[in-house]
């Protein structure tokens, strides 16, 4: 296995995952991946070790998931969401339940400005910091913070509405 192979290898799961998250379509997002893990590729000399190749990937992803929905925008074309299934053993009423929950949060999660959106994968799903969101998303600390803040407000929000609504 060489190089790219491995770079590719230690990559894609976490890359994948988090333009999943952004975008909601498995298609879409695979076809960002590629053209993120192309875009370093073309960028790598250009590379500069002041934040891990995670949060650098992150950053091209995110580039261009926000070129692509500015696109969209311009286009008056609408964003997909499409359903997420969850493979479990567990009984079919909490499988039910399960899957009730992760709809209603990865939908609420969509429907947030992409900002805010970002922020929260990073940090919930992805575990970065907030000094290496901050790297990712070319903004201030401070700025990651009310990101995060005002996005679990309007995800609270949502999901409260969600089950109080008949």
């Amino acid at each position: 296995m060489d190089d790219l192979e491995r770079f590719v290898a230690a990559n894609q799961r976490p890359l994948f995952a988090f333009l999943y998250r952004m975008c909601g379509d498995p298609d879409l997002a695979e076809e960002l991946m590629q053209e993120t893990f192309v875009r370093a590729i073309q960028a790598a000399k250009r590379y500069r070790p002041a934040a891990s190749v995670t949060t650098w990937l992150f950053s091209i992803a995110a580039n261009l998931v926000r070129d692509r929905w500015r696109r969209q925008a311009r286009r008056g074309d609408p964003v997909p969401i499409d359903g997420l299934a969850l493979a479990s053993e567990e009984s079919p009423e909490a499988e039910v339940l399960k899957q009730a929950s992760h709809e209603a949060l990865r939908s609420a999660l969509l429907h947030l400005p992409l900002e805010q959106r970002s922020a929260l994968i990073l940090r919930y799903y992805h575990d970065l910091s907030y000094e290496e969101i901050a790297q990712t998303l070319a903004c201030p600390v401070g700025t990651v913070r009310s990101r995060i803040h005002n996005g679990l407000a309007r995800l609270r929000s949502a999901l409260n509405q969600e089950v109080t609504s008949p």
